[in-house]
Formats: structure tokens, C-alpha cells, sequence
């Protein structure tokens, strides 16, 4: 499948009208000789912005971002979102309906019954870095591992080590790495991967003009499989920020989880997708692979859900929709960034108000300020809904995690905000199962008894006119964040 000769395609379609909305007008002269022509432009420009702001499915008040840059600029504004803007890629999606397409004519559909799940929660992180150990070390045929952030430090470069020698032992080693995730991360560290016959590939790259779609689509996914019949999945990338031996200040807390079954099948499955979009190749050269469908190893009912620019709707906000309007007396949210969309924070607040409990725990301060200030207008009103929130205070908060009546849960990549919702590509598994929806409401439990209520100095502060001010500019380009 030529997707690189469609992506290259795509973005000289776009540059040229880039180039034509700003020079032809300014540079030729032709304002000047024929003002109504440049005038429609011009409003043909603004309501292309306008247009492309509205369909967003983001929040109203991101007008107020681009309506004025439109007014004063409206071909360079619409230049820019013409280049960099919007939400889906036709071409990525035809090729990931290829990849399900052939994998169903080859095997049929993943199944969601006969999964087995573990949370890898312990709070450095070593469990999850004990499992990545031991199921590099025991995989026999492949190895496929996705991550947004790969860090030049103890842990990435042992892990590195470890694929470089299973490499060696004739294991098939597959490494995607997003390219502004892992941006300055030297080529040097993934050369012993390389020689020793493992593949490495970026995904998305921004500069040279080698990406496919919006530089703005980054690949959030962290995805390690195994012999197609293990997976690891969570929010945690590769580096001591995430995980290790010895306990760090740096750490953050988060989470992982082990699934056993026919669900590491359809994670691998993502994962050839999105190996296929980096580099070109065909789904049907996976074929052997794809046929493949791993045995049942529990009884977890598991589906995984991708979603993304390469996605013809939006799989995942349909899941959180779902499960919230669904809820008959409980909901737990764990998300280190709260900036969430009209209908998601609308469905939370209206679960409070009917006496739900809903239960919102997030970190104390974030790694991004000014995500915290677009959060206080959020926090706030949710309380003031009747909802519960919790600040996790040793350290910053990064595990992602849902609980709707103690009977489902969402696990996976993806934060509760616009840009894991909308832009990115993400990956997440609904959870249906006694068991392991016990196991992840204890940690859960675990998390809520390091945490201090709502603070009521936070909550004063951000009603000052200072404030507020700042709130309102960080709600303006929250779907930015």
C-alpha cells in the first residue's frame, strides 16, 4: 500500500494551498486591482477556520482562539489550519480498515472473551519493568513494542540491550517510537537494536516533510506484545521517569497492565496498523501473523478500543459516553489531565447531581501548569455538581484509569482530556470482569488514601480576578494542550 506516496501527496496539496492563500493575493498585486476578489478570500478563509473550529468537536470557547486570528489574518490562519489542523486523514483510515480487513478475511475477529489481567501498579514502577524484563526474555518468536516517550537513561538503554540480544537469538524485534515523543533521543541508542537485526521505526515524523497528516497527531500508544499472546499496556513510557529498581523524587505514579488472551491478539493487531503507517509496508505481509488468534487464558471479557485520526469516528469517547450514561451508582476517574470535552463533563456532572457517586482523582500539580489552571474551572463546577475530588499528593499522578458500578473499567493510554479523546492515537481496554475490576478498584483504594481533598485555598484563588483570567486563557487553548 503506497501510504507514504499518498502522505506526500496529501501535504503537496496542502502546502500548495498554503502558499497560494498567502502569496497570490499579497505578492502579485492582485488585492489591490481586484478588492472583492480579495475580500472573498478572505471570508472564504475565515469561514474555512471557523468551519474546521466548529466540526473540532472541542470546547465553543476555542473560537475565541481561532475567531480572532481569522478576523485579523484570515489567510495565514487558514493556512495554518489547513496544514496542521483538523482531526481525521482519509487515507489513514482506508489503510486501517485495510489492516482489520485483512485480519478478519485471514482470522476472523479478535475475541473478548478469555482474557486474564494483572495490574502492574506497585508505586516505582519495578513490577512493570520486572514484567517487561521477563517477557522479553521468554518471548520466542516476536516481540512488538510501542511507546511515545523512549528516554536515553538506565532504563531505556537496558531494555534496548535486552531487545538487542533476543535479536540476536533470532527473535523478530519491532520497536515504534513516536517521533516528537521521543524528540533528541540520539540514533546511537537504538544502533545495537539495529545491528543486531531488530527493526526500529518513528512514527509521524515532523521535519523532513515525511509525516502523514497533522504534525499536531502524536501516537500516544504504549504497547509491548509477545508471541501475539501477552501484552503489556498503560501509561507508562520507557524511562526512569516511569520505572525502576530504586526509588526516585522524579518518579511519576502510574500503572500498567499484564493481559493474557485472545486480547493480545487485537493489540497486535494496533500494532501492526500503526507499524504499517510508519513504514510503508503492506498488511498482507503480515499475513501469517495476522492469522494467528492466542488461546484463552481466563475469563476477563476485554475489548480493545483504537482510536485516532486513522479512526472514521471517535471509539473511544463513544466508550466513555457508554459507560457514564449507563452508570447506576458509581464512577471513578483517575487522569493526571482533566480539560474533558461539553458531553463527557456533562454526563459526570449530571451522574452527581443524581446522587451518583462520582469520584474525580487527579495529582495535586501536574508536569503541565498551565493544564492545571485550564483545569480549575472543571474541578470546580464538578464539585460544586456534587462530585468528589481527590488530590494525590506524593508526587505527580500519570496512571489512567476508569470504574463505572464497580463492574467495568477503561485501561489503557489515554487521559480524560480533548487531546487523548481527539487528536491523538490512543489505546484502551474495556474491562469486564469481577475479578479484575476488583483487583483495579484496590488500587484504585490504594491511590484515594494518599490523597487530600479538594483544597479550599485553591479554590478561593481561582476566583480572584487574576485567576480567573489565567483560567479563561487556559480554557481558550486547552484542546491545544
Amino acid at each position: 500500500m503506497a501510504v507514504r506516496a499518498h502522505g506526500y501527496r496529501n501535504f503537496a496539496l496542502r502546502a500548495a494551498f498554503a502558499l497560494g492563500c498567502v502569496l497570490v493575493f499579497s505578492l502579485s498585486g492582485a488585492a489591490d486591482r481586484l478588492p472583492w476578489a480579495a475580500l472573498a478570500l478572505d471570508a472564504t478563509c475565515a469561514a474555512f477556520v471557523v468551519w474546521r473550529v466548529i466540526t473540532a468537536r472541542t470546547s465553543a470557547v476555542y473560537l475565541l482562539l481561532w475567531g480572532p486570528l481569522a478576523w485579523l489574518a484570515p489567510k495565514t490562519t487558514a493556512a495554518v489550519v489547513f496544514l496542521f489542523g483538523g482531526r481525521k486523514h482519509g487515507v489513514l483510515a482506508a489503510a486501517k480498515r485495510e489492516v482489520n480487513r485483512v485480519a478478519r478475511s485471514l482470522g476472523g475477529n479478535p475475541e473478548a472473551e478469555g482474557n486474564r489481567i494483572r495490574v502492574l501498579g506497585d508505586p516505582e514502577g519495578s513490577d512493570t519493568l520486572r514484567e517487561l524484563r521477563a517477557q522479553i526474555l521468554g518471548a520466542r518468536r516476536r516481540i512488538h513494542i510501542s511507546t511515545y516517550i523512549l528516554a536515553d537513561d538506565r532504563v531505556g538503554r537496558e531494555l534496548i540491550g535486552l531487545l538487542a540480544k533476543r535479536a540476536r537469538e533470532g527473535v523478530a524485534v519491532r520497536l515504534l517510537v513516536d517521533a516528537v515523543g521521543s524528540w533528541g533521543v540520539p540514533l546511537t541508542l537504538c544502533r545495537p537494536l539495529r545491528r543486531a537485526g531488530g527493526r526500529v521505526a518513528r512514527f509521524n515524523p515532523v521535519l523532513p516533510f515525511q509525516g502523514k497528516g497533522s504534525a499536531n497527531w502524536r501516537n500516544h500508544r504504549k504497547i509491548a506484545v509477545f508471541d501475539g499472546a501477552r501484552a503489556v499496556i498503560g501509561g507508562q513510557n520507557l524511562g526512569l521517569d516511569y520505572m525502576g529498581d530504586t526509588p526516585s523524587r522524579r518518579r511519576f505514579r502510574d500503572c500498567s497492565f499484564l493481559i493474557e488472551g485472545p486480547a493480545a491478539g487485537a493489540l497486535e493487531q494496533v500494532f501492526i496498523a500503526d507499524w504499517c503507517q510508519a513504514t510503508d509496508e503492506s498488511p498482507s505481509s503480515h499475513e501469517a501473523l495476522l492469522r494467528e488468534r492466542p488461546a484463552r487464558a481466563g475469563t476477563a471479557r476485554t475489548e480493545i478500543v483504537a482510536s485516532g485520526p486513522d479512526s472514521l469516528d471517535d471509539p473511544l469517547w463513544d466508550a466513555y459516553v457508554r459507560l457514564f450514561s449507563s452508570a447506576r451508582r458509581s464512577i471513578t476517574v483517575v487522569t493526571p489531565y482533566f480539560v474533558p470535552d461539553r458531553m463527557t463533563f456533562s454526563l459526570l456532572r449530571a451522574a452527581a447531581q443524581a446522587g451518583r457517586h462520582v469520584r474525580l482523582i487527579v495529582p495535586r500539580r501536574s508536569d503541565h501548569r498551565l493544564v492545571d489552571f485550564a483545569r480549575r474551572w472543571h474541578l470546580r463546577t464538578f464539585r460544586e455538581s456534587g462530585g468528589e475530588v481527590l488530590f494525590y499528593g506524593p508526587g505527580v499522578l500519570h496512571a489512567k484509569l476508569t470504574l463505572v458500578d464497580d463492574e467495568a473499567a477503561v485501561i489503557g493510554s489515554a487521559n480524560l482530556d480533548m487531546r487523548s479523546l481527539f487528536l491523538n492515537y490512543e489505546v484502551a481496554a474495556v474491562v469486564k470482569d469481577a475479578a479484575a475490576v476488583a483487583e483495579i478498584k484496590a488500587y484504585c483504594g490504594t491511590l484515594a488514601s494518599q490523597c487530600g481533598d479538594y483544597s479550599e485555598d485553591l479554590y478561593r484563588r481561582s476566583r480572584t480576578r487574576t485567576g480567573r483570567a489565567v483560567e479563561a486563557v487556559s480554557r481558550v487553548i486547552a484542546p491545544l494542550l
